[in-house]
């Protein structure tokens, strides 16, 4: 009995289409007149209201009636046309005309909901600017959790008044507000969305008169991209910030003091700055989600020393045990301005080295940041010619120098001082006119020397001019010396076959000459044996 039915109002539609009532048998309440005594333009039968509404259930006022009103069965007291009510329940209206009309009833199933809960808290803000009068701003919907307790489906507005909150006028601005006096007390309407109830609180808006440290955090700047950003964990601001401040204080972060002070936007645990080197950001410490203080926390990424990092040098193996210097590798005027370690446990700017290998020194500046610097010595010496290979007496008479040593090398030809072919990479030389050079190689690694040999090119003049002009005043083998080929026989004949003149290899040569006496102008030849075993014949012209 009771509400142990499970008695459900209008749990099932009887609406048209789904059912039907037949003749009816004599029963004298069918014929008694229904009344709607809810008289809301909603409903006829069920009232929904919150806790805490009052309504007055209407029926008809009829002269000379008697009114008996009932609750879930139980006769009221009430013999009046209209019921106050505050209470959940069923409630019934009969009136008898005392007419002779069938009785008239009327009938009501009330439902109070429980309005949503809405606590009174207060909300600590930092002192935007220290100023004494405690005006700042509030992020007023910080509060939302606290005042309804974290429960679901509910909004949450503000108001500068009860007044306003009631009538549900003139809200405020929740995510930035700006308190008139310290403290202040401003309204929340808490409503429950599903069944639009509602309740209200009282939000004491307090400005704090603590605050927190302002701290720096410093970092050296990455290795390898120097750019001025780095990653930094934010906690280890922490204790800097709370130092000499109560336990137990959380600490957010922001980069704005707008975002600290409203406390949105909040960064995560590593934050990488935006501005190069040098960035403030802002935390936020807070007791119990009321805000403690705001805090400048300054970035700051130092440089790292101006150091070359690698550098390749080579050491001449010819001048062991002579040493070289080596030094920190320093890009600044004042290297001096920083400490350095080398991996020979040496303390110095410079160092000597005799020896090939890998040297390592890292520079450290004042901010403690360091830089390697390494530095691999190669071996280089001059080198060590073990042959040239000469092909002359020829169209296109060609020097091929081979030598050895841990140098990079280069070759020039010097004739009697004078630079006949520059410094090449190419150890070939072609179209190499007769004549004795001198063959230069010079170690371009590290400068370690120059080695030079002599070589030999014969050739055979085309042509001489004996007129005491002194260019080209006799003919004579070139390429030949009390060096290169001194035992080779020379003979010079007329066009008829005599022979003019026998040469020594070591003279000056023939000046045009038999016996004394001029001869003219024409082709002579020769007949040239060389020390070596190589026989040459040809002609030459005598041009006066």
């Amino acid at each position: 009995k009771g509400t142990a039915s499970n008695y459900q109002h209008n749990a099932i539609n009887l609406s048209p289409n789904n059912s039907s009532q037949g003749l009816p048998p004599f029963i004298q309440s069918f014929f008694n007149t229904q009344i709607d005594i809810i008289q809301n333009g909603t409903s006829t039968s069920s009232l929904t209201l919150c806790e805490g509404d009052s309504y007055t259930l209407m029926s008809e006022d009829i002269s000379g009636a008697t009114y008996s009103w009932a609750k879930d069965g139980n006769p009221l007291s009430e013999n009046d046309f209209d019921l106050d009510i505050t209470q959940s329940g069923h409630y019934e209206v009969y009136i008898d005309p005392n007419n002779g009309d069938c009785i008239i009833e009327g009938q009501a199933f009330v439902a109070f909901l429980e309005n949503p809960e809405a606590n009174n808290i207060t909300l600590l803000q930092c002192n935007e600017d220290g100023s004494p009068d405690g005006l700042t701003q509030f992020n007023l919907s910080q509060s939302n959790s606290d005042i309804t307790n974290g429960e679901s489906g509910r909004t949450v507005k503000f108001f500068s008044s009860l007044a306003n909150a009631q009538s549900d006028t003139n809200e405020i601005n929740s995510s930035n507000y700006s308190n008139i006096l310290n403290p202040q007390t401003v309204y929340a309407r808490v409503t429950n969305v599903e069944t639009g109830c509602f309740s209200f609180s009282e939000l004491t808006l307090d400005v704090s008169v603590t605050d927190s440290n302002n701290v720096e955090l410093m970092a050296c700047d990455d290795d390898g991209i120097e750019d001025g950003f780095y990653s930094f964990q934010l906690s280890d601001a922490n204790s800097g910030i709370v130092n000499g401040l109560p336990t137990g204080l959380d600490i957010s972060y922001f980069t704005s003091y707008d975002d600290a002070l409203l406390e949105q936007n909040k960064l995560g645990s590593f934050f990488t700055n935006t501005i190069p080197y040098s960035q403030n950001i802002y935390s936020r410490v807070e007791n119990a989600n009321n805000c403690y203080g705001i805090s400048e926390v300054q970035l700051t990424i130092h440089e790292l020393p101006d150091v070359d990092t690698e550098l390749l040098t080579y050491y001449c193996l010819n001048e062991f045990p002579k040493a070289i210097t080596l030094n920190g590798g320093a890009n600044i005027t004042t290297p001096l301005d920083y400490t350095y370690h080398w991996s020979t446990n040496e303390n110095t700017y410079e160092i000597q080295a005799n020896q090939t290998g890998k040297y390592a020194v890292t520079a450290t500046n004042a901010n403690g940041c360091t830089k390697e610097h390494t530095i691999t010595v190669e071996a280089s010496n001059f080198a060590t010619i073990e042959s040239v290979q000469v092909v002359d007496a020829s169209q296109n008479n060609v020097i091929t120098v081979l030598v050895s040593g841990e140098g990079d090398y280069e070759y020039a030809l010097q004739i009697e001082n004078t630079i006949y072919a520059p410094f090449q990479s190419n150890n070939t030389f072609e179209n190499v006119s007769p004549g004795i050079y001198t063959i230069l190689v010079k170690d371009i690694k590290n400068n370690c020397g120059i080695t030079n040999d002599l070589v030999s090119v014969i050739g055979f003049p085309k042509y001489f001019t004996p007129n005491s002009d002194g260019i080209h005043d006799t003919w004579q083998v070139y390429g030949l010396s009390s060096q290169f080929q001194p035992n080779s026989i020379i003979y010079i004949y007329d066009r008829y076959g005599k022979l003019l003149k026998q040469l020594n290899p070591l003279d000056k040569g023939w000046d045009g000459t038999f016996n004394g006496n001029i001869l003219p102008n024409s082709d002579y030849w020769f007949a040239v044996t060389l020390q070596d075993g190589r026989v040459f014949k040809n002609h030459f012209s005598l041009k006066r």
